[in-house]
């Protein structure tokens, strides 16, 4: 039985990783075919190169990779509890509004915060955005489990709900009048993660990322309600004749995703940004969709699948930079890579020829 569990999870990962060799290799095409001989050499060397020609390219792609696995490992949950929730994006927007009232609309913020620890602070900034996360999420979790509204359309008109609140509050409390653009002033120093690299986007949150990561995977694969939320998603029948409640337990795991955006949220805003300055959605719940999905639900290879979309997302920024072709490129090499990730029958056939002959041998 071991041996076909391996087996099983062998063909996942070699399923993800030809998806995106696959994906590479048709955008190297593209890009040759749409800059010619002449100019594709440097085209291809931008583009699979180009983000590690310089720290402050790879401090790039390490600062997405830190949001892109909290969140990632959040829609895991979500994703493997049978719902499809991606109240994320708005969560990155909403989260850390409250943790900007405390620390500038209020006397308790403007005087004693500033005086504490910074480690305090930064604890402080995770535990309330990742709680605000936790309760927004709640919202389509309780209109899906008591009402039975859709979760997915529920939670793309919450995003968008999120993002106006984030930006009236912000606009009208909180705004810095100096700058010609919507922010708030400069966060104070010791309530942000510091930034490695002579203040490039690698900042203090990566450490945040790997805690956050270790933790998804012990709830996921060493406590009882990850195994009930991957009962629950696999099969509600099995899991209701189990005694497993079939309501609280995709609840819990959309509040779980919530949570983990909320964590990505505060790792973003107080890590990437010196002051709040989302003005629409940033489409990171969405990348945390494609990144579950590539992940196949499992939190343990969302380092891999984050770094790999970072690395995507970023080499486009550069072909865009020294080229002519749109960075709009990527979407497409998004597009293949999910498309063969998310595909039952690519390597099914012999996955279960190796299934049933693995079977056989231990009989």
């Amino acid at each position: 039985m071991k041996k076909v569990q391996r087996i099983d999870s062998m063909y996942e990962v070699l399923r993800v990783v030809l998806g995106i060799v696959i994906a590479f290799a048709l955008c190297l095409v593209i890009i040759v075919l749409v800059t010619g001989e002449d100019g594709a050499r440097d085209a291809i060397y931008n583009f699979a190169i180009g983000p590690f020609t310089s720290k402050r390219r790879f401090a790039q792609v390490l600062g997405r990779m830190s949001t892109y696995m909290l969140v990632g490992c959040g829609m895991c949950f979500v994703y493997a509890s049978g719902r499809f929730s991606v109240i994320g994006e708005g969560i990155i927007n909403f989260a850390p509004i409250p943790m900007l009232l405390l620390i500038f609309a209020t006397s308790f913020g403007t005087n004693i915060m500033p005086g504490m620890p910074k480690i305090a602070n930064q604890l402080l900034i995770v535990v309330v955005c990742a709680v605000t996360g936790g309760l927004v999420a709640m919202i389509p979790a309780i209109g899906r489990e008591k009402m039975g509204a859709n979760e997915t359309v529920t939670s793309i008109i919450l995003n968008t709900v999120c993002l106006y609140i984030a930006l009236w509050l912000v606009r009208g409390f909180m705004a810095d009048r100096d700058n010609s653009f919507l922010c708030t002033p400069n966060y104070p120093k010791n309530m942000r993660f510091a930034r490695y690299w002579g203040n490039t986007n690698l900042s203090e949150g990566i450490w945040v990322a790997i805690i956050g990561m270790i933790i998804a995977c012990v709830i996921f694969y060493r406590t009882r309600l990850g195994v009930e939320i991957r009962i629950t998603g696999s099969n509600p029948n099995f899991a209701k004749y189990c005694g497993i409640n079939t309501s609280i337990t995709p609840f819990m795991g959309q509040v779980l995703g919530g949570l983990f955006a909320g964590v990505g949220a505060a790792v973003e805003n107080f890590g990437a940004y010196d002051q709040y300055q989302l003005s629409m959605l940033t489409n990171i719940g969405m990348d945390g969709l494609i990144i579950a999905v590539m992940a196949r639900k499992q939190p343990i290879y969302v380092p891999f699948t984050a770094f790999v979309l970072a690395y995507i997302r970023t080499s486009a920024a550069v072909l865009n930079t020294n080229t002519n072709i749109p960075v709009e490129l990527v979407t497409m090499l998004q597009a293949v890579i999910v498309f063969f990730v998310a595909a039952e029958e690519f390597l099914g056939k012999s996955r279960q020829k190796a299934i049933i002959k693995a079977a056989s041998e231990s009989q």
